[in-house]
């Protein structure tokens, strides 16, 4: 056999083994899902994304056949569960609820990320996006943005704000605050929200920018006190609430995102039936109400490479933003 023909067997060979390798993926994913799917959440129970994880599983679970399983794995803004997430086997039975934190921030605080936000992962489908607001305990003697500016200046480093970790959208807010406002609140951050929320409600911290949601009962009991939303408009459920731009703060605006993401190399034709799933739950008008509750609004990417898109886009804004405030993490 000379070698012309050596060379046109194993090119035969080689097309035959990734037919069969394109087949064999094509009949798996058909397949899909044969067994309970892991959601991971990179936040502890009880935070903000996971009161939406579960909201969304039940329905998940129901329009997939089989159980979706949410798994807390909280820690270092998120990074620790997102991490894992993208170590996980490609085949559609490990998920990640990620936010902005784990995919928008993390690249430009932490030096040693163990993962790309945007190469380790394929994106699925962003669902919401959530404003916050600007909330003080009650027993500090402010009524408004401009009091407790003035305050704070006259207290440099004596006021603290409260966050759910070091490099969550709640850090940077604050941290963006500072900046803009000219004050020196101190970072105070927390493992869990829950934790934080009651520090927040006896007094033990200052002030807190996080969702209307999880405040709500503290607020109701008099113990928190709202001062402003922090989107770039007011919230349709608080709409007498300025957001912190009227309230004379210039160019400041902070919301969040949740979004799922399957590990890099999920076949297409999983993510595609996720995309399909997630994004008709997020068209539902049940789950309007549901997001409506938690301050955020509802709405889905167009497409999984449209969501790709927009996270290149968060990656880049707040490297930026980092950089002009100064913050970075070990």
């Amino acid at each position: 056999m000379t070698l012309v023909q050596h060379a046109r067997r194993a090119s035969a060979v080689f097309a035959a083994l990734a037919v069969c390798a394109f087949v064999a993926a094509g009949a798996s994913a058909a397949a899909y899902p044969e067994r309970p799917i892991r959601m991971i959440v990179p936040f502890a129970s009880g935070s903000n994304i996971d009161i939406t994880a579960r909201q969304i599983m039940p329905k998940f679970s129901e329009q997939l056949g089989q159980q979706v399983v949410v798994d807390n794995r909280g820690g270092a803004g998120g990074t620790i569960g997102a991490a894992l997430a993208a170590k996980a086997a490609p085949d559609g039975y490990t998920l990640l609820m990620g936010n902005a934190p784990t995919h928008g921030l993390a690249p430009s605080m932490y030096r040693d990320l163990p993962y790309d936000p945007v190469k380790s992962f394929t994106p699925i489908v962003r669902i919401s996006t959530q404003s916050f607001v600007l909330a003080i305990t009650s027993t500090l003697p402010v009524k408004s943005v401009a009091e407790l500016v003035k305050y704070a200046k006259a207290r440099p480093r004596q006021l603290n704000y409260a966050s759910s970790g070091n490099g969550t959208t709640a850090h940077l807010s604050g941290a963006l605050f500072n900046v803009k406002a000219g004050v020196e609140l101190v970072h105070i951050p927390y493992n869990t929200v829950p934790q934080a929320l009651i520090d927040l409600g006896g007094g033990s911290v200052s002030v807190m920018f996080y969702p209307y949601q999880p405040l709500m009962p503290m607020i109701q009991q008099g113990r928190v006190r709202l001062l402003a939303s922090t989107g770039p408009k007011r919230l349709s459920y608080l709409p007498e609430l300025p957001t912190v731009i009227e309230a004379g703060i210039s160019d400041f605006t902070a919301f969040a995102w949740h979004g799922f993401y399957a590990p890099a190399g999920t076949p297409k034709p999983i993510v595609d039936r996720l995309y399909k799933e997630l994004a008709a739950i997020v068209a539902m008008p049940e789950f309007k109400t549901q997001m409506d509750a938690n301050g955020a609004e509802p709405i889905a990417s167009k497409s999984p490479e449209e969501f790709r898109e927009m996270l290149r886009g968060q990656v880049d804004k707040y490297v930026k933003i980092t950089k002009a405030i100064g913050i970075k993490l070990d």
